[in-house]
């Protein structure tokens, strides 16, 4: 295999070297394309056209449907009492050096030695959830035609994956005012304090600021993990959707 890598990587390079076309990564992806045959791994390749009798406004449409549903799902989900709390997917546990407790944190809530701090956490993403579907939404406004097409062509979640890269800091930013403001409500932050400074030496320091931080990328990092389970159970049943637009453009119509 090491041999076939080198001369592999040697033939490129004279191929490279010998054609003024293979100037850009396209182009001499072509050539590897030309070495390797028609067998050659494509896992890079972003096909932007439909699936087989789908238009390209179909396949748009459809797409925007499907993740629209898929959105209010995961935020009706995410954001209604116990959404973060009963998932241990997504439950938050305590921060920093504190998660060396989360095994034992049920009972250290229900028996008040952390002040409910552990429900207080969850709640505070529960209810900053909520921002998230406006920003969903309009991303999937913006969404291009061929944005849209390399992600019904693409894999199991690359809606998801599109959805972070795009808004990801945005829902941050947007989620962190809401959960700084319901930490406070719930006295989490004075919790938190006064956990701390009885049980010092496995505590540490954390800081408010951290906790506003720390709660945000929990909560976000919940999302995108429902929605990427949405986007697979699309994919796998578009049926379920019970669109037949949906359907016919993950190729079940």
């Amino acid at each position: 295999m090491r041999k076939r890598t080198v001369w592999l990587g040697a033939a490129i390079a004279a191929l490279v070297a010998g054609t003024a076309a293979a100037q850009s990564a396209q182009d001499a992806g072509a050539l590897l394309g030309r070495i390797l045959g028609p067998g050659a791994p494509a896992s890079n390749v972003v096909t932007t056209a439909p699936p087989p009798g789908v238009t390209s406004s179909e396949a748009s449409g459809g797409l925007k449907l499907a993740l629209g549903k898929a959105a209010e799902r995961v935020v009706a989900q995410l954001g209604r009492p116990g959404g973060f709390a009963d998932d241990p997917r997504v439950r938050i546990g305590l921060p920093g050096p504190l998660g060396r407790l989360n095994g034992l944190l049920g009972a250290l809530d229900r028996a008040g030695v952390t002040d409910g701090l552990s429900g207080k956490l969850n709640a505070a993403a529960e209810g900053a959830v909520g921002k998230a579907l406006p920003l969903l939404k309009s991303a999937i406004t913006r969404m291009t035609v061929t944005d849209a097409l390399g992600i019904v062509t693409g894999g199991d979640t690359s809606a998801t994956d599109y959805f972070r890269r795009t808004m990801g800091p945005d829902l941050q930013q947007t989620m962190t005012p809401v959960v700084a403001k319901s930490l406070s409500g719930v006295k989490a932050f004075q919790a938190l304090d006064r956990f701390s400074a009885k049980n010092s030496l496995i505590a540490g320091q954390f800081g408010a600021r951290d906790l506003t931080g720390y709660v945000t990328q929990k909560a976000s990092d919940g999302v995108f993990l429902y929605l990427g389970e949405q986007e697979r159970e699309i994919r796998r049943n578009p049926l379920g959707t019970g669109s037949k637009l949906i359907a016919k453009i993950f190729g079940r119509g």
